[in-house]
Protein backbone atom coordinates (compact mmCIF):
# COMPACT_ATOMS: atom_id res chain seq x y z
CA UNK A 1 0.00 0.00 0.00
CA UNK A 2 1.33 3.38 -1.18
CA UNK A 3 0.94 6.64 0.81
CA UNK A 4 2.11 10.02 -0.51
CA UNK A 5 2.92 12.24 2.32
CA UNK A 6 4.95 15.72 2.23
CA UNK A 7 8.53 15.26 2.93
CA UNK A 8 11.32 17.68 3.69
CA UNK A 9 9.96 20.31 1.48
CA UNK A 10 6.28 20.13 2.64
CA UNK A 11 5.94 18.69 6.22
CA UNK A 12 3.88 21.78 7.53
CA UNK A 13 1.11 20.77 4.59
CA UNK A 14 -0.18 18.11 6.77
CA UNK A 15 -1.66 20.26 9.05
CA UNK A 16 -2.27 23.11 5.83
CA UNK A 17 -5.97 23.05 6.69
CA UNK A 18 -5.46 24.10 10.52
CA UNK A 19 -2.94 26.92 9.20
CA UNK A 20 -5.23 27.88 5.79
CA UNK A 21 -8.17 28.36 7.80
CA UNK A 22 -6.50 31.22 8.92
CA UNK A 23 -5.84 34.44 7.82
CA UNK A 24 -2.67 35.50 9.40
CA UNK A 25 -1.52 38.77 10.77
CA UNK A 26 1.83 38.88 12.49
CA UNK A 27 1.57 40.21 15.71
CA UNK A 28 4.31 42.72 17.61
CA UNK A 29 5.41 39.63 19.58
CA UNK A 30 6.24 37.54 16.79
CA UNK A 31 8.67 40.35 15.30
CA UNK A 32 12.71 38.15 14.47
CA UNK A 33 14.53 37.60 12.36
CA UNK A 34 12.42 34.87 10.33
CA UNK A 35 15.91 32.61 8.19
CA UNK A 36 15.23 29.02 7.68
CA UNK A 37 17.30 27.76 10.53
CA UNK A 38 15.72 30.00 13.75
CA UNK A 39 13.24 27.54 14.75
CA UNK A 40 15.34 24.62 16.00
CA UNK A 41 13.39 21.46 17.26
CA UNK A 42 12.69 21.59 20.93
CA UNK A 43 11.26 18.40 23.00
CA UNK A 44 10.99 20.73 25.94
CA UNK A 45 10.32 24.27 27.21
CA UNK A 46 13.04 26.04 27.12
CA UNK A 47 14.30 26.10 30.50
CA UNK A 48 13.71 29.64 31.14
CA UNK A 49 10.13 29.34 30.47
CA UNK A 50 7.64 28.77 33.65
CA UNK A 51 4.51 28.09 33.70
CA UNK A 52 3.69 31.34 35.36
CA UNK A 53 5.67 32.98 31.81
CA UNK A 54 3.48 30.80 30.08
CA UNK A 55 0.39 31.49 31.23
CA UNK A 56 0.97 34.97 31.72
CA UNK A 57 1.12 36.24 28.40
CA UNK A 58 -1.64 33.47 26.64
CA UNK A 59 -3.97 35.51 29.25
CA UNK A 60 -2.20 38.92 28.32
CA UNK A 61 -2.98 38.60 24.42
CA UNK A 62 -6.15 37.19 24.57
CA UNK A 63 -7.22 39.93 27.00
CA UNK A 64 -5.92 42.66 24.80
CA UNK A 65 -6.17 41.15 21.28
CA UNK A 66 -8.87 39.16 21.52
CA UNK A 67 -12.25 40.28 18.56
CA UNK A 68 -14.12 40.19 22.09
CA UNK A 69 -14.15 40.88 25.14
CA UNK A 70 -12.58 37.74 27.25
CA UNK A 71 -13.80 36.56 30.47
CA UNK A 72 -10.42 35.22 32.46
CA UNK A 73 -12.30 33.51 34.99
CA UNK A 74 -14.17 31.36 32.49
CA UNK A 75 -10.86 30.82 30.43
CA UNK A 76 -8.44 29.91 32.93
CA UNK A 77 -11.49 27.43 34.74
CA UNK A 78 -11.54 25.70 31.46
CA UNK A 79 -8.13 25.16 31.20
CA UNK A 80 -7.91 24.11 34.66
CA UNK A 81 -10.68 21.66 34.44
CA UNK A 82 -9.12 20.19 30.83
CA UNK A 83 -6.01 18.84 33.04
CA UNK A 84 -8.14 15.89 34.32
CA UNK A 85 -7.57 14.81 30.57
CA UNK A 86 -4.06 13.83 31.74
CA UNK A 87 -5.24 12.29 34.98
CA UNK A 88 -8.62 11.28 35.77
CA UNK A 89 -8.57 11.52 39.43
CA UNK A 90 -7.55 15.14 39.17
CA UNK A 91 -10.50 17.32 38.94
CA UNK A 92 -10.28 21.25 38.58
CA UNK A 93 -13.21 22.95 39.48
CA UNK A 94 -14.53 26.47 40.22
CA UNK A 95 -16.99 26.92 42.99
CA UNK A 96 -18.20 30.43 43.77
CA UNK A 97 -15.52 32.55 43.88
CA UNK A 98 -13.03 29.37 44.31
CA UNK A 99 -10.57 27.44 42.76
CA UNK A 100 -10.80 23.88 44.10
CA UNK A 101 -8.61 20.97 43.01
CA UNK A 102 -10.09 17.42 44.15
CA UNK A 103 -7.50 14.26 44.37
CA UNK A 104 -10.72 11.38 43.21
CA UNK A 105 -13.38 12.97 46.02
CA UNK A 106 -11.28 14.61 48.11
CA UNK A 107 -10.59 18.64 48.20
CA UNK A 108 -7.18 18.70 48.54
CA UNK A 109 -6.67 22.58 47.32
CA UNK A 110 -8.50 25.56 47.25
CA UNK A 111 -7.55 29.19 45.85
CA UNK A 112 -9.33 32.36 45.73
CA UNK A 113 -10.59 33.42 42.12
CA UNK A 114 -9.28 36.34 40.93
CA UNK A 115 -11.39 39.38 38.98
CA UNK A 116 -12.57 38.39 35.80
CA UNK A 117 -9.62 40.44 34.14
CA UNK A 118 -6.62 40.42 36.44
CA UNK A 119 -4.22 38.78 34.58
CA UNK A 120 -1.13 38.45 36.61
CA UNK A 121 -3.36 36.98 39.41
CA UNK A 122 -5.18 34.37 37.20
CA UNK A 123 -1.33 33.50 35.40
CA UNK A 124 -0.54 33.04 39.41
CA UNK A 125 -3.78 30.82 40.45
CA UNK A 126 -3.56 28.65 37.25
CA UNK A 127 -0.14 27.84 37.97
CA UNK A 128 0.16 27.06 41.61
CA UNK A 129 -2.80 24.71 40.85
CA UNK A 130 -1.32 22.74 38.15
CA UNK A 131 1.84 22.47 40.22
CA UNK A 132 -0.30 21.29 43.54
CA UNK A 133 -2.11 18.85 41.36
CA UNK A 134 1.59 17.33 40.24
CA UNK A 135 2.11 16.90 44.15
CA UNK A 136 -1.06 14.22 43.82
CA UNK A 137 -0.66 12.64 40.80
CA UNK A 138 2.47 10.46 39.25
CA UNK A 139 0.97 11.35 35.53
CA UNK A 140 1.23 15.16 35.93
CA UNK A 141 4.62 14.91 37.33
CA UNK A 142 5.63 12.99 34.44
CA UNK A 143 3.95 15.01 31.97
CA UNK A 144 6.34 17.71 30.12
CA UNK A 145 5.08 21.15 30.34
CA UNK A 146 4.50 21.17 26.71
CA UNK A 147 2.21 18.77 27.36
CA UNK A 148 0.85 19.93 30.58
CA UNK A 149 0.19 23.62 28.40
CA UNK A 150 -1.33 22.16 25.25
CA UNK A 151 -3.91 20.46 27.22
CA UNK A 152 -4.59 23.61 29.46
CA UNK A 153 -4.85 25.63 26.38
CA UNK A 154 -7.45 23.52 24.63
CA UNK A 155 -9.55 23.55 27.25
CA UNK A 156 -9.30 27.24 27.91
CA UNK A 157 -10.01 28.33 23.92
CA UNK A 158 -12.93 25.83 23.64
CA UNK A 159 -15.75 28.33 23.96
CA UNK A 160 -13.73 31.04 22.03
CA UNK A 161 -14.21 30.52 18.16
CA UNK A 162 -12.61 28.06 16.07
CA UNK A 163 -9.42 29.94 15.07
CA UNK A 164 -8.52 31.28 17.79
CA UNK A 165 -6.34 27.89 18.89
CA UNK A 166 -2.69 27.37 20.84
CA UNK A 167 -0.45 25.38 18.80
CA UNK A 168 2.70 23.56 20.67
CA UNK A 169 6.44 23.88 19.55
CA UNK A 170 5.86 21.40 17.47
CA UNK A 171 2.74 22.19 15.17
CA UNK A 172 4.30 25.81 15.39
CA UNK A 173 7.42 25.02 13.80
CA UNK A 174 5.30 23.20 11.19
CA UNK A 175 3.14 25.93 10.36
CA UNK A 176 6.32 28.43 10.39
CA UNK A 177 7.63 25.88 7.93
CA UNK A 178 4.96 26.62 5.23
CA UNK A 179 4.68 30.26 5.94
CA UNK A 180 8.09 31.41 6.10
CA UNK A 181 10.32 28.14 4.54
CA UNK A 182 12.90 26.25 6.47
CA UNK A 183 16.39 24.73 6.25
CA UNK A 184 15.99 21.59 3.82
CA UNK A 185 16.79 19.99 0.02
CA UNK A 186 13.55 20.50 -1.86
CA UNK A 187 11.82 17.19 -2.29
CA UNK A 188 8.44 16.09 -1.73
CA UNK A 189 8.52 12.14 -0.70
CA UNK A 190 6.71 9.04 -0.02
CA UNK A 191 6.68 6.49 2.01
CA UNK A 192 5.93 3.04 0.50
CA UNK A 193 6.67 -0.60 1.91
CA UNK A 194 9.18 1.01 4.71
CA UNK A 195 11.01 2.99 1.62
CA UNK A 196 11.24 6.69 1.02
CA UNK A 197 10.10 7.52 -2.19
CA UNK A 198 10.81 11.09 -3.63
CA UNK A 199 7.70 11.89 -5.77
CA UNK A 200 8.73 15.82 -6.51
CA UNK A 201 11.96 17.47 -7.22
CA UNK A 202 11.14 21.00 -7.11
CA UNK A 203 13.00 23.04 -9.18
CA UNK A 204 16.11 25.17 -8.65
CA UNK A 205 16.68 23.81 -4.94
CA UNK A 206 20.10 21.55 -3.66
CA UNK A 207 18.16 18.27 -4.85
CA UNK A 208 17.27 19.53 -8.29
CA UNK A 209 21.33 21.15 -8.69
CA UNK A 210 22.63 18.06 -7.27
CA UNK A 211 20.59 15.53 -9.64
CA UNK A 212 18.14 13.86 -7.67
CA UNK A 213 15.17 12.48 -9.62
CA UNK A 214 11.43 11.63 -9.42
CA UNK A 215 10.98 8.22 -8.66
CA UNK A 216 14.70 7.89 -6.36
CA UNK A 217 14.80 5.77 -3.01
CA UNK A 218 16.29 7.47 -0.22
CA UNK A 219 18.50 4.65 1.19
CA UNK A 220 20.40 6.70 4.20
CA UNK A 221 20.61 9.81 5.65
CA UNK A 222 24.18 10.47 6.83
CA UNK A 223 24.93 7.03 6.81
CA UNK A 224 22.14 6.35 8.95
CA UNK A 225 19.60 3.45 7.40
CA UNK A 226 15.95 5.16 7.33
CA UNK A 227 14.18 2.11 5.95
CA UNK A 228 11.31 1.58 8.48
CA UNK A 229 11.83 4.55 10.30
CA UNK A 230 8.82 6.83 10.88
CA UNK A 231 7.85 9.20 8.97
CA UNK A 232 8.27 12.32 11.07
CA UNK A 233 12.17 11.13 11.97
CA UNK A 234 13.03 10.61 8.21
CA UNK A 235 11.43 14.46 7.42
CA UNK A 236 14.04 15.32 10.35
CA UNK A 237 16.96 14.29 9.65
CA UNK A 238 16.62 15.68 5.62
CA UNK A 239 16.24 19.22 7.41
CA UNK A 240 18.32 21.46 9.16
CA UNK A 241 19.96 24.45 9.48
CA UNK A 242 20.98 26.14 5.72
CA UNK A 243 24.30 25.67 4.66
CA UNK A 244 25.07 22.33 6.58
CA UNK A 245 25.58 19.22 4.32
CA UNK A 246 23.64 15.72 4.35
CA UNK A 247 24.62 12.68 2.89
CA UNK A 248 22.28 10.79 1.20
CA UNK A 249 22.73 6.78 -0.19
CA UNK A 250 20.12 6.95 -3.36
CA UNK A 251 18.96 3.88 -4.95
CA UNK A 252 17.31 4.58 -8.26
CA UNK A 253 14.98 2.10 -10.49
CA UNK A 254 15.04 -0.27 -12.64
CA UNK A 255 18.94 -0.24 -12.20
CA UNK A 256 19.07 0.34 -8.60
CA UNK A 257 22.04 2.45 -9.58
CA UNK A 258 22.83 5.87 -8.08
CA UNK A 259 25.30 6.00 -5.39
CA UNK A 260 25.75 8.67 -2.49
CA UNK A 261 25.04 12.17 -3.15
CA UNK A 262 25.67 15.30 -0.56
CA UNK A 263 24.27 18.24 -0.77
CA UNK A 264 24.31 22.08 1.33
CA UNK A 265 20.92 22.26 2.73
CA UNK A 266 19.40 25.45 1.31
CA UNK A 267 16.06 27.66 2.08
CA UNK A 268 13.17 25.95 0.99
CA UNK A 269 9.68 27.59 0.55
CA UNK A 270 7.41 25.21 -0.37
CA UNK A 271 5.92 26.34 -3.86
CA UNK A 272 2.16 27.85 -3.84
CA UNK A 273 1.98 28.82 -7.34
CA UNK A 274 1.99 26.60 -10.60
CA UNK A 275 2.02 28.11 -13.89
CA UNK A 276 0.39 26.69 -17.32
CA UNK A 277 0.05 28.21 -20.65
CA UNK A 278 -2.28 27.06 -23.49
CA UNK A 279 -1.71 28.99 -26.50
CA UNK A 280 -2.18 32.67 -25.78
CA UNK A 281 -4.44 32.28 -22.60
CA UNK A 282 -2.16 31.43 -19.18
CA UNK A 283 -3.59 29.09 -16.33
CA UNK A 284 -1.93 30.31 -12.70
CA UNK A 285 -2.56 27.80 -10.10
CA UNK A 286 -2.59 29.68 -6.44
CA UNK A 287 -2.86 27.11 -3.60
CA UNK A 288 -1.67 28.93 -0.54
CA UNK A 289 -0.32 32.28 0.51
CA UNK A 290 3.13 31.84 2.06
CA UNK A 291 6.03 34.99 2.02
CA UNK A 292 7.03 34.05 -1.30
CA UNK A 293 3.66 33.71 -3.07
CA UNK A 294 3.30 37.71 -4.11
CA UNK A 295 6.57 37.37 -5.82
CA UNK A 296 6.20 34.04 -7.51
CA UNK A 297 3.15 35.23 -8.88
CA UNK A 298 4.56 38.11 -10.38
CA UNK A 299 7.50 36.18 -12.12
CA UNK A 300 4.15 34.04 -13.39
CA UNK A 301 2.61 37.50 -15.16
CA UNK A 302 5.92 38.34 -16.19
CA UNK A 303 6.65 35.03 -18.06
CA UNK A 304 2.62 35.30 -19.24
CA UNK A 305 3.67 38.33 -21.22
CA UNK A 306 6.98 37.44 -22.33
CA UNK A 307 5.90 34.55 -23.75
CA UNK A 308 2.37 35.45 -25.41
CA UNK A 309 3.44 39.05 -25.75
CA UNK A 310 0.81 41.15 -27.36
CA UNK A 311 -1.10 37.90 -28.28
CA UNK A 312 -1.87 37.50 -24.66
CA UNK A 313 -5.45 36.99 -23.90
CA UNK A 314 -5.34 36.55 -20.36
CA UNK A 315 -4.60 34.90 -17.43
CA UNK A 316 -6.91 32.23 -15.66
CA UNK A 317 -6.19 32.49 -12.06
CA UNK A 318 -7.44 29.35 -10.20
CA UNK A 319 -7.95 29.97 -5.77
CA UNK A 320 -10.43 26.64 -5.48
CA UNK A 321 -9.16 25.26 -2.50
CA UNK A 322 -7.48 27.42 -1.87
CA UNK A 323 -7.56 28.20 2.19
CA UNK A 324 -5.95 31.32 3.48
CA UNK A 325 -2.32 32.64 4.74
CA UNK A 326 -0.76 35.39 4.77
CA UNK A 327 -2.41 38.45 4.78
CA UNK A 328 -0.22 40.70 3.26
CA UNK A 329 0.26 37.96 0.90
CA UNK A 330 -3.23 38.30 -0.44
CA UNK A 331 -3.04 42.47 0.08
CA UNK A 332 0.34 42.03 -3.02
CA UNK A 333 -1.47 39.68 -5.07
CA UNK A 334 -4.70 42.01 -4.99
CA UNK A 335 -2.44 44.82 -5.91
CA UNK A 336 -0.61 43.19 -8.41
CA UNK A 337 -3.62 43.30 -10.85
CA UNK A 338 -5.43 46.18 -9.43
CA UNK A 339 -3.86 50.06 -10.20
CA UNK A 340 -6.11 51.51 -7.51
CA UNK A 341 -9.02 51.53 -5.23
CA UNK A 342 -9.48 49.31 -1.89
CA UNK A 343 -8.42 46.13 -1.81
CA UNK A 344 -9.68 44.95 2.13
CA UNK A 345 -10.37 46.44 5.49
CA UNK A 346 -10.41 44.92 9.07
CA UNK A 347 -11.94 45.42 12.21
CA UNK A 348 -11.43 44.14 15.30
CA UNK A 349 -11.74 45.58 19.49
CA UNK A 350 -7.97 46.64 19.14
CA UNK A 351 -6.96 49.52 18.24
CA UNK A 352 -4.12 48.14 15.69
CA UNK A 353 -6.55 45.92 14.24
CA UNK A 354 -8.03 48.84 12.02
CA UNK A 355 -6.74 48.84 8.89
CA UNK A 356 -7.75 49.99 5.05
CA UNK A 357 -5.37 48.58 2.47
CA UNK A 358 -5.51 49.72 -0.51
CA UNK A 359 -3.95 49.49 -4.26
CA UNK A 360 -1.13 51.17 -5.96
CA UNK A 361 -0.46 51.80 -9.80
CA UNK A 362 2.41 50.04 -11.49
CA UNK A 363 2.29 46.60 -11.46
CA UNK A 364 2.85 44.17 -13.98
CA UNK A 365 -0.63 42.42 -14.15
CA UNK A 366 -2.43 45.52 -14.37
CA UNK A 367 -3.16 45.59 -17.80
CA UNK A 368 -4.45 41.40 -18.46
CA UNK A 369 -7.55 40.20 -18.58
CA UNK A 370 -8.24 38.26 -15.84
CA UNK A 371 -10.84 35.19 -14.77
CA UNK A 372 -10.89 34.28 -11.14
CA UNK A 373 -12.31 30.84 -10.30
CA UNK A 374 -13.40 30.32 -6.42
CA UNK A 375 -15.26 27.30 -4.97
CA UNK A 376 -16.47 26.11 -1.29
CA UNK A 377 -12.96 26.06 -0.62
CA UNK A 378 -11.69 28.96 -0.99
CA UNK A 379 -11.03 30.60 2.04
CA UNK A 380 -9.72 33.69 3.83
CA UNK A 381 -6.89 35.17 1.88
CA UNK A 382 -8.48 33.76 -1.51
CA UNK A 383 -11.62 35.56 -0.81
CA UNK A 384 -10.04 38.80 -0.02
CA UNK A 385 -8.45 38.36 -3.02
CA UNK A 386 -11.65 37.31 -5.18
CA UNK A 387 -13.74 39.89 -3.51
CA UNK A 388 -11.27 42.67 -4.38
CA UNK A 389 -10.73 41.90 -7.82
CA UNK A 390 -14.89 41.64 -8.34
CA UNK A 391 -15.53 45.14 -6.54
CA UNK A 392 -13.25 46.78 -8.34
CA UNK A 393 -14.67 45.40 -11.12
CA UNK A 394 -11.68 44.11 -12.48
CA UNK A 395 -11.69 40.61 -13.00
CA UNK A 396 -15.02 37.92 -13.67
CA UNK A 397 -14.97 35.37 -10.62
CA UNK A 398 -16.84 32.19 -11.61
CA UNK A 399 -17.67 29.16 -9.53
CA UNK A 400 -19.52 28.46 -6.68
CA UNK A 401 -19.75 30.51 -3.24
CA UNK A 402 -16.52 30.84 -0.97
CA UNK A 403 -16.35 29.53 2.06
CA UNK A 404 -17.39 32.65 4.27
CA UNK A 405 -13.89 32.54 6.50
CA UNK A 406 -13.94 36.72 7.45
CA UNK A 407 -11.68 36.65 10.15
CA UNK A 408 -7.92 37.45 10.80
CA UNK A 409 -6.13 35.92 13.39
CA UNK A 410 -2.47 37.26 14.97
CA UNK A 411 0.61 35.74 15.87
CA UNK A 412 1.92 35.44 19.23
CA UNK A 413 5.11 33.44 19.74
CA UNK A 414 4.46 31.79 23.09
CA UNK A 415 7.87 31.56 25.98
CA UNK A 416 8.28 28.10 24.56
CA UNK A 417 8.21 28.93 20.79
CA UNK A 418 4.44 27.73 21.07
CA UNK A 419 2.36 30.14 19.18
CA UNK A 420 -0.90 31.42 20.02
CA UNK A 421 -3.24 32.29 17.14
CA UNK A 422 -5.70 34.98 18.36
CA UNK A 423 -8.51 35.89 16.12
CA UNK A 424 -8.85 39.99 16.39
CA UNK A 425 -10.13 41.39 13.92
CA UNK A 426 -13.11 40.84 10.71
CA UNK A 427 -12.26 41.57 7.05
CA UNK A 428 -14.71 43.40 4.83
CA UNK A 429 -14.65 43.73 0.89
CA UNK A 430 -14.42 46.82 -0.83
CA UNK A 431 -18.04 47.42 -1.40
CA UNK A 432 -18.27 46.72 2.71
CA UNK A 433 -19.81 44.24 3.36
CA UNK A 434 -18.03 41.34 6.06
CA UNK A 435 -17.35 38.31 4.54
CA UNK A 436 -17.73 36.09 7.59
CA UNK A 437 -20.48 33.39 7.09
CA UNK A 438 -21.00 35.09 3.74
CA UNK A 439 -18.21 34.43 1.38
CA UNK A 440 -18.25 36.16 -2.07
CA UNK A 441 -20.54 34.55 -4.80
CA UNK A 442 -19.37 34.92 -8.10
CA UNK A 443 -20.26 36.71 -11.05
CA UNK A 444 -21.15 33.04 -12.99
CA UNK A 445 -22.44 30.43 -10.80
CA UNK A 446 -21.47 27.00 -11.48
CA UNK A 447 -22.98 25.18 -8.90
CA UNK A 448 -25.41 22.16 -9.76
CA UNK A 449 -24.54 22.65 -13.68
CA UNK A 450 -23.29 21.01 -15.97
CA UNK A 451 -22.35 23.69 -18.45
CA UNK A 452 -19.61 23.02 -21.30
CA UNK A 453 -17.81 26.64 -22.30
CA UNK A 454 -20.73 26.72 -24.92
CA UNK A 455 -23.70 26.49 -22.78
CA UNK A 456 -21.52 29.37 -20.49
CA UNK A 457 -20.79 31.36 -23.30
CA UNK A 458 -24.20 31.93 -24.56
CA UNK A 459 -25.45 32.53 -20.73
CA UNK A 460 -22.49 35.54 -20.76
CA UNK A 461 -23.88 36.72 -24.46
CA UNK A 462 -27.32 36.88 -23.02
CA UNK A 463 -25.98 38.72 -19.22
CA UNK A 464 -27.07 35.78 -16.97
CA UNK A 465 -24.80 36.65 -14.32
CA UNK A 466 -25.17 37.19 -10.56
CA UNK A 467 -27.28 40.22 -10.50
CA UNK A 468 -27.33 43.41 -9.33
CA UNK A 469 -30.45 43.29 -7.01
CA UNK A 470 -28.49 39.55 -6.02
CA UNK A 471 -25.27 41.82 -5.10
CA UNK A 472 -27.35 44.51 -3.24
CA UNK A 473 -28.42 41.86 -0.88
CA UNK A 474 -25.19 40.65 -0.17
CA UNK A 475 -23.77 43.80 0.54
CA UNK A 476 -27.11 44.56 2.95
CA UNK A 477 -26.68 41.47 4.46
CA UNK A 478 -28.00 41.34 8.85
CA UNK A 479 -24.64 39.35 9.89
CA UNK A 480 -26.83 38.73 12.90
CA UNK A 481 -29.13 36.40 11.03
CA UNK A 482 -27.81 33.33 10.33
CA UNK A 483 -30.87 31.90 8.92
CA UNK A 484 -30.50 34.57 6.21
CA UNK A 485 -27.23 34.32 5.59
CA UNK A 486 -27.85 30.88 4.84
CA UNK A 487 -30.39 31.45 2.49
CA UNK A 488 -28.67 34.01 0.66
CA UNK A 489 -25.76 31.47 0.25
CA UNK A 490 -28.61 28.96 -1.59
CA UNK A 491 -28.62 31.53 -4.31
CA UNK A 492 -25.44 29.79 -5.38
CA UNK A 493 -24.46 26.94 -3.20
CA UNK A 494 -21.04 26.49 -1.66
CA UNK A 495 -19.16 23.11 -2.76
CA UNK A 496 -15.48 21.47 -2.65
CA UNK A 497 -15.97 20.37 -6.10
CA UNK A 498 -12.91 21.41 -8.79
CA UNK A 499 -14.54 20.80 -12.32
CA UNK A 500 -12.72 20.78 -15.50
CA UNK A 501 -15.35 22.46 -17.05
CA UNK A 502 -14.65 26.22 -15.09
CA UNK A 503 -11.67 25.85 -16.67
CA UNK A 504 -12.53 25.35 -19.96
CA UNK A 505 -15.55 28.08 -19.52
CA UNK A 506 -12.82 30.76 -18.44
CA UNK A 507 -10.55 30.09 -21.18
CA UNK A 508 -13.51 30.41 -23.49
CA UNK A 509 -14.81 33.56 -22.29
CA UNK A 510 -10.90 35.13 -22.34
CA UNK A 511 -11.00 34.03 -26.02
CA UNK A 512 -14.04 35.54 -26.88
CA UNK A 513 -12.78 39.25 -26.41
CA UNK A 514 -15.78 40.54 -27.00
CA UNK A 515 -17.87 38.48 -24.91
CA UNK A 516 -15.24 38.97 -22.26
CA UNK A 517 -15.28 42.69 -22.19
CA UNK A 518 -19.16 43.21 -22.83
CA UNK A 519 -18.82 40.55 -19.26
CA UNK A 520 -16.60 42.74 -17.51
CA UNK A 521 -18.52 45.88 -18.07
CA UNK A 522 -21.59 43.95 -16.90
CA UNK A 523 -19.44 43.10 -13.76
CA UNK A 524 -18.22 46.63 -13.22
CA UNK A 525 -21.40 48.50 -13.31
CA UNK A 526 -22.78 45.42 -10.68
CA UNK A 527 -19.71 46.06 -8.81
CA UNK A 528 -20.56 50.12 -8.75
CA UNK A 529 -24.33 49.45 -7.59
CA UNK A 530 -22.86 50.16 -3.88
Amino acid sequence: MSRRVPGPCFAGYRRLGALAATLVLFATACAGPREANRHVAQSETPATTTPFQFYQRAFDELSTRYIQPVDLTAIAAGGLSNISKLDSNVVVRRVDTRIELLDGTSTVATFEAPRRDDVTKWAAVSARTIDAARNYSAALREAPNDRVFRTFMEGALVKLDPYTRYDDPERARESRAVRDGFGGIGVTVGFENGETRVDIVTPETPAARAGLRVGDRIVSVDGVSIRGLPEREVITRLRGPVGTEVRLDIRRPPSDRAGEYRLLRGHIVPPTVTYRRDGDTVYIKVSGFNQRTTETLTEAVRRAKSEAGANLRGIVLDLRGNLGGLLDQAVGVSDLFLANGTIVSTRGRHRASHQSMSAQPGDVGEDVPLVVLVNGQSASASEIVAAALQDNGRAIVVGTTSFGKGSVQTLVQMPNDGELVITWARFHAPSGYPLADLGVIPAYCTSGRADNAGDALSAFRQGRLTDSATMARWRAADHSDMAGLRKLREICPPDGAVRDSEIGIAEALLRDKATFVQTLQRVQLTASAR
